[in-house]
């Protein structure tokens, strides 16, 4: 009897503290974590579910001229001339980890329609949904939507709809470097996608290769 009411205020406690640990959630939200510095359970799961066709992947698209002072690789609204090998190198990357089961997207937009064809060639299709994420809150809809069983899900997009597609996971927005990309696992079944990381171009190998896959 004793223990029971040294437990009783303690459980009425219990609704304030997950209240004031949700608050804490919704103002201060986790950051993305970096996938290169998380376990090598983390990356080995990573790298088991791309195998199965589970993976989303979302790659900013390469550096934009418009707001840059080096040369255009064709037209200020594309991409810069000087991010033409990082984006070879990324391609070479994606190659390695195996594209035979994955659906290619990008925006319609110039700079990702450039940084599309020098990562996939003409294997990446567009999909105006992939620009309108800018202005909407739609992108994590259409992810799922468009999300088949057994294969992976690579889309090349804005750093806008990259942030709202964060916002809606709970986790705060930095702006993602020029090729960044971030995994997520996504299982049909499931009505969210469970996110992994980000990965830097430059992390790749030190990811992949620590997995044996690059």
């Amino acid at each position: 009897m004793k223990l029971k009411r040294l437990l009783r205020p303690v459980g009425r406690a219990l609704p304030f503290i997950a209240a004031i640990a949700l608050a804490a959630w919704v103002l201060d939200p986790p950051e993305l974590p970096d996938l290169s510095n998380e376990s090598d359970d983390t990356q080995e799961r990573v790298l088991q579910s791309w195998q199965l066709g589970e993976v989303v992947v979302l790659v900013r698209h390469l550096e934009r001229c418009d707001r840059s002072e080096w040369p255009c690789l064709d037209g200020r609204d594309g991409i810069t001339a000087r991010s033409v090998d990082i984006g070879k190198a990324l391609s070479e990357d994606f190659y390695q980890l195996g594209l035979d089961q994955a659906m290619l997207y990008n925006s319609p937009m110039t700079r990702t329609d450039q940084t599309a064809d020098i990562l996939f060639g003409d294997h990446s299709g567009d999909r105006n949904w992939l620009n309108k994420c800018r202005k909407s809150d739609s992108l994590l809809k259409d992810v799922m939507h468009f999300k088949q069983p057994g294969k992976n899900l690579v889309l090349i997009t804005h750093s806008t709809c990259i942030a709202r597609f964060e916002e809606a996971l709970g986790f705060s927005s930095d702006t993602p470097d020029y090729g960044t990309s971030i995994f997520l696992i996504a299982k049909t079944d499931v009505g969210h996608p469970r996110v992994k990381g980000f990965l830097d171009v430059e992390d790749w190998d030190r990811v992949f290769e620590a997995n044996d896959v690059l």
